[in-house]
């Protein structure tokens, strides 16, 4: 996955979160960037198919809320294997994520991968509702993932590291679960 992908997923992310139009977007970033971008420019963002400049990148932080940071994490590290960053030069994913999620900031930036999750399981219940799929376990298993989500955040407070690590494998197996059924209603 190029760089710009990997920004253009999270904008399109964090901007569904924040219930606004691309143009609405376009429009807002305006105030940081002294001109707006069209609908069609913040489409190919999300696309990946447009370069940042670190103006581009601080501006859209402040519209959407979020730190810079938050605007390059890989939303599946487990599906991503490596990040390119330019043309025939690729950094491996666990590489890449230790780049973004320095020690010094990684309780912050556990943080917002977590809000992301939440972010990401929330968009897909609501898709998964408007196309009215007969998805009543797959929904069961989104709400538990929620709740297992929500306990991870609340220990990451508490600083209960063995907590973590027990809540952060039944997260990830019911991760692994969800995207199975997800696959298999896919095919469906």
């Amino acid at each position: 996955m190029k760089i710009e992908e990997v920004i253009g997923v999270n904008v399109a992310r964090l901007r569904d979160g924040k219930e606004m139009s691309q143009s609405q977007l376009g429009e807002a970033l305006s105030e940081h960037l002294g001109k707006s971008w069209s609908r069609q420019a913040v489409s190919a963002a999300e696309k990946g198919r447009r370069a940042f400049t670190a103006a581009d990148l601080l501006g859209l932080a402040r519209t959407l809320e979020v730190s810079v940071p938050s605007l390059f994490l890989l939303t599946d590290w487990r599906a991503s294997k490596s990040v390119e960053v330019a043309e025939g030069v690729a950094i491996k994913a666990d590489e890449y994520r230790d780049l973004v999620l320095h020690d010094s900031d990684y309780r912050s930036a556990f943080k917002a991968m977590t809000q992301a999750g939440v972010q990401e399981l929330t968009q897909t219940m609501l898709r998964m509702k408007t196309d009215h799929l007969k998805a009543g376990d797959e929904i069961d298993g989104l709400l538990g993932t929620l709740l297992r989500v929500s306990k991870v955040v609340e220990l990451i407070s508490e600083s209960d590291e063995e907590g973590i690590r027990k809540s952060l494998a039944g997260l990830n197996a019911s991760s692994h679960a969800l995207h199975e059924a997800q696959q298999s209603a896919d095919q469906e």
